[in-house]
């Protein structure tokens, strides 16, 4: 009897040695779950919490891991009220990932519920949280930002302000007025004249520094590289490159008179004339009130004698930077202009966007409106 008491007390304690290692296994691996993506969320039952921590301590490798290093970019556009399981299978499909490790992740941390529309730029290099922030976080969604050629530093500000950017116009302004000279693709202070007009897709969440850096890169891909070199050739530096080609930006309402200007400016430097540009003269005056511009129309014979070294009525050659940020049409004009024998040029009097060109001052005369 006393045998057979202790075969039941010995069977007894071996189940209870295996439940106790069972819960202290069932344990540790929900330990290793909550250490490293911390708590399960809220919103779950216990059983919920306790199966998806279990599931996940068996991929805690492949949550940690870059999703598909061989993979490059891929844009996500989530549309308002889109499915969860939707856009798992949109990630999947754009990245060639197993969807089944994200959508345990998701579900685990409550990430299914945070997930905001927006359009995101995604890389194979991403691990799954780093995804999952991305696409969770607010602000971190990607916004158009355009703007046109011919638009100064201030205009630039202005239409900041409209976006919901981490910085406001006004602290653009002050940091693109005051730039690091050695990370200037031209080693000045200013960026007026540097920013390349267009539309982009920028992150709200974008900092200050990066949006300039970004911009700064795009003209150095999009001018300084492939012009840089026929405008040295031309016997301009860059920076009085830019400087021609914002003149002409403010100059010309039609692409197809980009490169006469440009021959008109050419063949006044040449034989020492002054450039005599009223867009200069409208940035030396600046903020015009009656008008709400930056832009005053039409110039005064006081407006066109300005003290400024901006403005090229008073001064002779470039004035010392940009007056506005031109497009590369123009910059590609100002490398390659027409050749021509103009000295002068007026806007026609029949109401079009177009000039009368003159190689005489006397003709130049004739041509004005009555």
């Amino acid at each position: 009897m006393n045998k057979r008491r202790l075969l039941i007390f010995g069977i007894i304690c071996f189940f209870l040695l295996a439940a106790v290692i069972g819960v202290f296994s069932v344990r540790r691996r929900i330990s290793r779950t909550e250490q490293t993506l911390g708590p399960a969320a809220a919103g779950l039952s216990p059983l919920q919490r306790f199966r998806l921590a279990w599931k996940c301590a068996d991929n805690l490798d492949r949550f940690t891991a870059p999703v598909n290093p061989e993979q490059g970019q891929f844009l996500l556009d989530i549309q308002q009220g889109e499915n969860v399981n939707d856009v798992i299978a949109k990630i999947a499909s754009g990245l060639f990932m197993d969807p089944e490790a994200m959508r345990l992740y998701w579900i685990y941390t409550g990430a299914d519920r945070l997930i905001n529309p927006g359009r995101f730029v995604l890389h194979g290099s991403m691990t799954i949280p780093q995804i999952t922030d991305l696409v969770t976080a607010a602000g971190e969604s990607l916004v158009r930002f355009a703007f046109f050629s011919g638009m100064r530093l201030e205009e630039i500000a202005a239409l900041i302000d409209t976006y919901d950017f981490t910085f406001n116009g006004a602290r653009f302004l002050e940091l693109a007025s005051n730039y690091p000279a050695d990370l200037h693709p031209a080693g000045q202070t200013s960026l007026e004249g540097y920013f390349v007009p267009g539309s982009y897709e920028m992150s709200r969440g974008i900092s200050l520094e990066d949006f300039l850096s970004n911009f700064m890169n795009v003209f150095r891909r999009r001018v300084q590289e492939p012009y840089e070199a026929q405008f040295n050739a031309n016997g301009l530096t860059l920076h009085q490159a830019v400087i021609m080609s914002s003149m002409i930006a403010r100059e010309a309402m039609s692409a197809s008179e980009y490169g006469t200007i440009a021959s008109v400016f050419y063949n006044r430097l040449a034989v020492g004339m002054k450039l005599e540009s009223d867009p200069t003269a409208q940035y030396a005056i600046g903020w015009d009130e009656d008008s709400h511009s930056w832009w005053k129309m039409p110039l005064t014979a006081a407006d066109v004698a300005v003290n400024s070294v901006y403005n090229t009525y008073m001064v002779n050659g470039f004035p010392p930077g940009p007056i506005c940020n031109p497009d590369t049409a123009i910059y590609e004009a100002v490398a390659h202009p027409e050749q021509t024998d103009y000295y002068y040029f007026r806007a026609k009097c029949d109401n079009t966007p177009y000039h009368n060109f003159s190689r005489t001052y006397d003709e130049h005369v004739a041509f004005g409106c009555n």
